[in-house]
């Protein structure tokens, strides 16, 4: 099924936005991210129809967005606790 130009446009910009969203989610606490996850879905399903997308185009839509999403936000997790790690053996070291 080819895109609607409204979904191709929201997902444009919501794509764009991804590395700022990244940040603010990956910021929270672990425990928190689920919880923030979801509220970016609803906003994502909210700006959806406001670009003018069905409610099926805006499903389909956002399951992609928020897949990568989820994938950024691991990624970022992952890389932030590999620094602490070694911001913490570096600090160590030197305290030594």
């Amino acid at each position: 099924m080819t895109p609607s130009s409204e979904e191709n446009e929201f997902l444009r910009v919501a794509l764009a936005a991804i590395p700022r969203t990244t940040e603010m989610i990956a910021a929270f606490p672990a425990e928190h991210r689920a919880g923030a996850l979801e509220v970016a879905k609803r906003r994502y399903m909210q700006a959806a129809a406001e670009f003018g997308c069905t409610t099926a185009d805006s499903e389909r839509a956002v399951d992609a967005v928020m897949r990568e999403l989820q994938a950024q936000v691991e990624q970022q997790a992952i890389s932030q606790g590999k620094l602490t790690s070694l911001l913490r053996r570096l600090t160590s070291a030197t305290q030594r």
